[in-house]
């Protein structure tokens, strides 16, 4: 175990340890030693719901389990736990659990995966009957009458046929009146379509109202839909109409916007199917075509499409007086979403100017001058709110439509522990809403999204222990955990890798509600956000195509807040940061924290004053380079960076490498493919020098296996002047007192050795 660094993680290390003292597979059904147990229920694929639940007649479904509760958790005398054994559980609708399917007296609901079994509730319909069209593209029925924007061929995410071209520019008008439609908040006038080189885009024959357009900035993206491709009047350009008014919509803001001129990728056409991994869905004729790689076999491919279903679960009371409560999730898989963007008047498009939040209304103005009424947040796969005592446990969700686990409004006490999402659509993991800038300032004519008696600000949230595995696949400029206005939100010890843009994004509003006279609401100075905390997290290649932020980034005003023992691994060059304290930033304390960096960023830190930011205490930071933008920042406390340009640390940022990230007994939940034994154990390069003796390491958990540190290359090994072992469970390993670099390994009781780990110790 690692070593206790606060009471929290004292707890969560508490939990592990009685986690690890079980059997693996008994993970997904933890029943605590000390709960009575009211009733017990088992669910079966081939079960019926005509049953009476036990584990030799279980239910069918996940639904009518609920409902049974329902009739024996008004006066609980110990929990209820509802068995779901393994298989797939088709889910054609939400499946809502609301204030009557709570755990009542202090115990709790569990629906849990039975005892070393995965039960899978599936959103996708399986395709099949695949037969090849022409050469490698292979075709298929699917009966639906829509677009079709995601698809799932052996667990990996298809991607709708594209192609990129140079927009010539704008074509037409599309003029808004304020007050014409419940969507039009301003007046003005947007582009109606753009225009192409003929050879660049070809025509297109079918459902051409299907086809997306992208543009990018430099941290978001946006997407328009199409409603005609045709030719122009003069025959000299191909021109793609937009739908409206989403295209309006989307131009309107001052950032982030759709552009018309520019770089465009087009999807979700026929005619753009040209590369392995690319589908396109003909609704018109119900076909849906593949464009399979040469290793790929359809005959026995597993294929999914998403059925039009865009939450899975539903966790939700009605208020913030009437919450869903006490109920646990654990060891299920949730998976294949649907989301077919925003559609505003049946136009389709989505855009933002930051984050995971859409625009829905035509507004030319910033949305700070509407407080973000004008802007709502995507659905999750798993959605919850007006909830309290909320826990999710060692489930996988994957393969989203749009967003993952979303807890967006009045959640409180609630618990992430060690879940694996992969392939999300958006964000992983949100927390809070735009529109929590301030609480209970609904009207009846504001636009405002919650009533007074049900808008509540997300508080004392923990996502501890998770890997959430390469988030914003479809829209970039979501961050993998994207915090709003939330109120002692603590992440901690995860493991966060592969994003387009941020890892972690905390606090909303910028300098426009700190109560300043020119701030929106002079004299009212948002509260909301306040005492968080983000600790021990390990974030690996985040900021990967997207600029100007961080692996780790925040906005406005949160007293209280601390950002601690961080280690950030692979941002590439370019306008990145390590760290990102960005407009209104304040009553931040960043601390220890270790940035290993592509030297070519813009910088290490990126503080300044142009978004009023003040009372930042920014101290202990290790980095491969020491460039900061501005440490004259008010009232505050900016050190240099510690530098060490080849990534080799100290001992005391090594330490925070060692400390940070997936706890010991969650390191499990990172599949096997991703996880190098050697790169785990020794997550980081350091030297050390005379009088040390040895290092800290992570443990392989595992008697049976020997660590080794040995010079590069080393296939045999033998304790010497250069070579040191320690058993697989050890957490220190001596280090060769001769002169030299050295790497880890890990031998087999069979002699088998891992490849070298990608760090090195170096004794000096």
């Amino acid at each position: 175990m690692k070593p206790v660094t606060s009471t929290v993680r004292t707890l969560s290390a508490a939990l592990a340890m009685t986690v690890a003292a079980v059997p693996l597979t008994s993970l997904t059904a933890p029943t605590p030693a000390s709960a009575a147990t009211q009733a017990t229920y088992y669910v079966a694929p081939d079960g019926d719901d005509a049953n009476p639940g036990t584990i030799t007649a279980p239910f069918k479904t996940l639904r009518h389990a609920r409902d049974v509760v329902r009739t024996v958790n008004n006066n609980m005398n110990g929990d209820i736990h509802v068995y779901l054994r393994g298989g797939n559980y088709p889910v054609s609708s939400t499946i809502n659990f609301t204030p009557a399917d709570s755990g009542t007296n202090g115990h709790r609901v569990v629906y849990a995966a039975y005892r070393g079994e995965k039960p899978v509730l599936n959103g996708g319909v399986q395709v099949t009957g695949w037969t090849q069209h022409s050469g490698n593209i292979w075709q298929a029925r699917l009966n639906r009458d829509d677009k079709l924007r995601a698809l799932y061929v052996n667990g990996k995410r298809a991607h709708m046929a594209s192609k990129t071209v140079s927009s010539a520019g704008c074509y037409g008008t599309y003029t808004v009146t304020a007050g014409q439609a419940p969507w039009a908040w301003e007046s003005g006038s947007q582009c109606d379509g753009a225009k192409y080189s003929l050879s660049d885009l070809p025509a297109v024959a079918l459902n051409q109202d299907d086809v997306e357009i992208k543009s990018a900035t430099t941290w978001t993206t946006a997407i328009v839909g199409v409603r005609k491709i045709t030719t122009s009047s003069d025959g000299a350009n191909r021109v793609a109409l937009f739908q409206q008014p989403g295209a309006a919509i989307a131009q309107g803001p001052p950032n982030g916007h759709f552009k018309a001129d520019g770089t465009h990728t087009f999807m979700n056409a026929y005619e753009f199917l040209d590369q392995p991994g690319e589908f396109y869905f003909d609704k018109t004729n119900h076909r849906l075509y593949y464009y399979k790689s040469d290793s790929e076999d359809m005959t026995t491919a597993q294929v999914f499409s998403p059925n039009k279903l865009s939450t899975l679960i539903r966790i939700a009371g009605t208020s913030t007086t009437d919450h869903a409560r006490n109920i646990t999730f654990s060891g299920l898989t949730v998976e294949h979403s649907d989301w077919n963007l925003v559609n505003v008047a049946g136009s389709v498009f989505r855009q933002g100017q930051q984050g995971n939040a859409s625009s829905l209304v035509y507004a030319k103005e910033n949305f700070h001058a509407y407080s973000y009424r004008n802007v709502d947040l995507p659905p999750g796969i798993i959605q919850i709110e007006n909830a309290d005592g909320i826990i999710l446990r060692r489930n996988t969700v994957q393969h989203t439509g749009a967003d993952g686990i979303n807890m967006v409004n009045d959640v409180t006490d609630t618990q992430l522990i060690g879940n694996h999402t992969n392939d999300i659509a958006g964000s992983a993991v949100t927390v809070g809403h735009p529109q929590h800038v301030y609480i209970g300032d609904h009207t009846s004519a504001n636009g405002e999204k919650y009533p007074a008696n049900v808008e509540g600000v997300c508080k004392n949230i923990s996502i501890t222990d998770n890997y959430l595995y390469d988030s914003a696949v479809l829209f970039q400029g979501s961050s993998a955990v994207s915090a709003y206005f939330a109120d002692s939100l603590s992440v901690r010890h995860n493991q966060i890798e592969k994003t387009p843009w941020a890892g972690i994004t905390l606090g909303w509003g910028w300098w426009n509600f700190d109560g300043s006279a020119n701030s929106v609401r002079p004299g009212v100075p948002t509260t909301t956000s306040k005492n968080n905390t983000i600790s021990h997290n390990q974030i690996i290649d985040t900021m990967q195509v997207l600029g100007d932020s961080a692996p780790i980034y925040t906005l406005g005003s949160q007293p209280g807040t601390e950002i601690n023992n961080n280690y950030i691994q692979g941002v590439p060059a370019g306008h990145k940061y390590g760290l990102h304290p960005d407009e209104g930033s304040a009553y931040i304390n960043y601390h220890d924290n270790v940035l290993h960096l592509d030297p070519n960023v813009n910088y290490a830190i990126n503080s300044g004053t142009w978004g009023r930011q003040h009372d930042l205490s920014i101290t202990n930071t290790y980095g491969t380079i020491n460039k900061i933008a501005d440490k004259n920042v008010p009232n505050s406390t900016i050190q240099d960076v510690r530098a060490y340009a080849d990534n080799v640390w100290p001992s005391q940022a090594y330490s925070i490498a060692v400390n940070a990230g997936l706890e010991d007994a969650y390191k499990d939940i990172v599949p096997r493919s991703r996880l190098a034994l050697q790169d785990y154990v020794l997550p980081a390069s350091t030297f050390v020098g005379k009088g040390v003796s040895s290092i800290p390491v992570r443990s392989a958990g595992d008697g049976s296996k020997t660590l080794w540190l040995a010079p590069s290359g080393t296939t045999t090994f033998a304790v010497g002047p250069t070579m040191t072992k320690a058993r697989g469970t050890a957490t220190t390993i001596k280090v060769p007192p001769s002169v030299g670099d050295y790497h880890l390994y890990i031998v087999d009781a069979q002699g088998h050795a891992s490849a070298e780990s990608k760090s090195l110790v170096r004794q000096r």
